[in-house]
């Protein structure tokens, strides 16, 4: 089931775009890691930010990513799907996530970023949130992010909340990008896989409940796992579908609220390969996920990751403008 109830300001943006002066970009600067504290942040303030963060998806429903639109901007929140600190590869091969911020805002920006470890409810976990002001119009590019700046380790997803006392921040416009990598088996060199930061609201407006993964592969020479981040309070079922050129099959599973799972797809030699997903508990509620997958070459450990989109018809590509 899809939404028959889109908005877009798609005038007012373009409106807003044109205003904008381009020589702004000059003034970006990078900012020295060593010089961003990440601290504990108030027991209440986590819990309080997910619940406006919430509230402002249900009031302000807006578009949905589409692959094939591109719409990749800076936001209000992110999530960053997939980062870690920790070892894998039958305990020969160590992960690690660099990430890179940006505060598009002049005047500093506080943001609370929060470690959702795979296969947990992360609400209330304060341990797993820590607070940090990031400068004015600078980026900053901090390695190893999940161990040297949140001092954890695991698989999980980040997410980041700016805010103001305790106050969701409504001006706030940020954005990343992150990187988790390895060394290359049998090399100096390393292997990596990218992951874009995502609006939290990516797949959330109202009965949004499907998106599909493409460009995949798994067989001999190929690997494929795949993983949902379920920014909402509440757990929720989802169906996923692996549909390849020789094996198609299903499972279905629960990802916990504020929380991740990432898990290898079922064994078999699919070839090309797509991912589907579809949220089965939605009913009438808006529900904010993002869908991913990424796809490993087993000989080098290369790989490539894609993003779930909205797999819209073209008559509700009609109904949302494009």
């Amino acid at each position: 089931m899809k939404t028959t109830t889109l908005f877009f300001a798609l005038s007012a943006f373009a409106m807003t775009l044109a205003a904008r002066q381009p020589a702004r970009l000059a003034h970006l600067s990078a900012a020295n890691p060593a010089t961003l504290v990440f601290s504990s942040v108030e027991p209440e303030l986590p819990a309080q930010l997910l619940a406006q963060l919430y509230a402002r998806r249900v009031t302000h429903a807006k578009g949905v990513r589409a692959s094939t639109i591109t719409d990749s901007i800076s936001a209000r929140a992110l999530v960053i799907p997939a980062a870690g600190s920790l070892a894998g590869g039958g305990g020969t091969l160590f992960f690690k996530s660099d990430v890179t911020l940006v505060n598009y805002r002049d005047t500093p920006q506080q943001v609370v970023v929060g470690f959702w470890s795979q296969g947990t409810t992360n609400t209330l976990n304060l341990a797993s949130y820590k607070s940090v002001t990031l400068p004015s119009q600078q980026f900053v590019t901090i390695q190893d992010f999940v161990a040297s700046s949140l001092g954890t380790s695991g698989l999980g997803s980040l997410v980041f909340i700016p805010y103001t006392g305790t106050t969701l921040d409504p001006n706030a416009a940020i954005d990343g990008f992150s990187r988790i990598y390895t060394k290359q088996p049998g090399s100096a060199g390393t292997v990596s896989q990218p992951f874009d930061a995502i609006d939290p609201d990516t797949l959330s407006v109202q009965y949004i409940d499907e998106g599909i993964a493409l460009g995949l592969r798994q067989d001999a020479d190929f690997r494929t796992n795949f993983g949902i981040v379920n920014v909402d309070p509440l757990p929720h079922a989802y169906m996923v579908s692996f549909v390849g050129e020789k094996l198609q099959t299903n499972i279905t599973l629960t990802v916990p609220a504020y929380g991740m799972i990432q898990q290898a797809i079922p064994a078999g030699d699919y070839g090309a390969l797509q991912v589907l997903y579809q949220v089965t508990d939605a009913g009438t509620n808006t529900v904010s996920w993002i869908g991913y997958a990424s796809s490993t070459d087993n000989v080098t450990g290369d790989g490539w990751v894609s993003i779930a989109s909205a797999n819209f018809t073209p008559d509700e590509l009609t109904l949302i403008g494009y």
